[in-house]
Parts: structure tokens; sequence; C-alpha cells
């Protein structure tokens, strides 16, 4: 039995509630972080906002950590990945803005591309983290990372790393400023992905109580000025959620 590669990821505490609160497991996010990160959208081509979210999280990340890009000598790669980015780049120039057709074209060429330049990559299709619970690494993240010298382990834990409801509410309450790419993903996520958006929430009765107060909570910043205390409020407030739901389910 083959074994696969492990790697070892810290799950944050704000990681943690914010999966918790979401209705989502780590491992799970950490698999739609991956699915959704994707060639065409490195190159600027036009498609859910969600890929190029995810997306971003890996050029945010080497933009500030680099990484040692390995050139690429075999001919083949070479050829292949020519094709291949001419093809993809056509779609982008030729075909009509925020097109779904054009992202479903984009899909498959990305699939073409796959079958042809596999035999020649040594692209791991799983990894195992730590806990023993595997994640499925698609051929657009495996692509991306050996094009930007990212490590694999050092990627996850960035996006990890980058989310934090309460940063992003405390930034956000009153009206848009900025937003770390990894949280906006996680909320676009629950909000647009219909697998995610059209679960049942557990203990819908504590979601209402808890929403309303955050409404209230929200009411009550605005006459906070300082942001580090503004966060540290919504921290303290999604701490408790959290541990409310925790308790239930223990």
């Amino acid at each position: 039995m083959e074994t696969k590669r492990q790697i070892k990821l810290d799950y944050t505490r704000e990681f943690t509630i914010a999966c918790k609160i979401n209705n989502l497991k780590p491992i799970e996010l950490l698999q739609y972080f991956i699915n959704h990160v994707s060639f065409y959208a490195f190159i600027g081509g036009e498609i859910d906002v969600t890929y190029l979210w995810a997306t971003t999280v890996c050029i945010d990340f080497k933009e500030e950590y680099g990484g040692e890009v390995l050139r690429v000598t075999v001919p083949e790669i070479q050829e292949i990945s020519l094709k291949y980015i001419k093809k993809l780049t056509a779609l982008n120039l030729n075909g009509p803005p925020f097109s779904d057709t054009a992202a479903f074209q984009s899909i498959l060429i990305m699939d073409e591309w796959s079958s042809e330049m596999l035999p020649y990559t040594d692209y791991e299709a799983e990894v195992m983290v730590i806990n023993r619970e595997l994640l499925n690494l698609t051929f657009d993240f495996n692509l991306i990372c050996r094009m930007n010298g990212s490590e694999i382990q050092d990627l996850l834990q960035y996006f990890i790393d980058k989310i934090s409801l309460a940063r992003e509410r405390a930034m956000n309450f009153h009206h848009f400023v900025k937003t770390d790419p990894s949280t906006a993903f996680l909320l676009l996520l629950v909000g647009h992905d219909e697998s995610v958006k059209s679960r049942i929430l557990p203990q819908q009765e504590m979601y209402k109580k808890y929403g309303l107060r955050l409404l209230e909570l929200d009411n009550e910043q605005n006459e906070e000025d300082d942001f580090e205390n503004r966060r540290r409020n919504y921290d303290t407030f999604y701490q408790e959620w959290y541990s409310a739901l925790s308790r239930i389910d223990n």
C-alpha cells in the first residue's frame, strides 16, 4: 500500500473558530481552497470570484515569502505548457467578460493540459495531514505551487494563518475597506457555494441568537475608533459563540 507524504499544519484558534461557526470541518475548508485555486485566474482570466480569491492567496504568499522557482528544462513540458498557455490566453482575450462558457472551457483546457503533462511531472495527487486526513491536490494547485516555488505545506499554513472573522468584521463592519483573501474566500464560499450554502445549520436557535448579538455589537462599535479595540471586541464575541457551540457538541 502506497504511503502518502505527511505534512504538519497548525490549525490556529481563529481558523478553528471560523470553521466551527460556519459549519465546516477544517480539512473540508482546506480542500475547498485547493479545489478553487485556478491557473486561468492566475493568468488574469475572468472566472467566479471564489476562484479569484483562492488564487490571490497563492499570489500574495509568493509576494510575501518568495520561493525558488526551478527552471523547466524538459522539452516536452516546455512544449506542452506553451501550447496550453496560448489556448488559455486566447480564451481570455476573445471570450466575453465574466462568461460562464469561457470559465467552463478553461476547465476543459486545464483537464487536457493535465492529461498531457502529468506523465512528465512528479506532481503529488494527495498529501496526508498529521491527523491522517487526506487532501487531494489538483493539477492547477500543483502547477501554481511549482511555478511560484511555493511549498505545499507552507502555502496551506499561510491560508490558515490569514483567516480571522474578528479582523474582517472590525475592518468592514461599517463599510467595505479591504479584506484578506483567505477570509474573503471563506465568506464567499459559505455565501455562494450551493453545496455549503444549502446545509441545514445545527442549533439554529443559537445561530439566530448570536446573529442578532453580532448586529448589536456592530452598533456598539460605532463609537469605538480604535481598530485594535474593535478587533478584540469581535474576537471575544466569536470566541464566546464558538465555546457555546462546542459545549453543545460535548
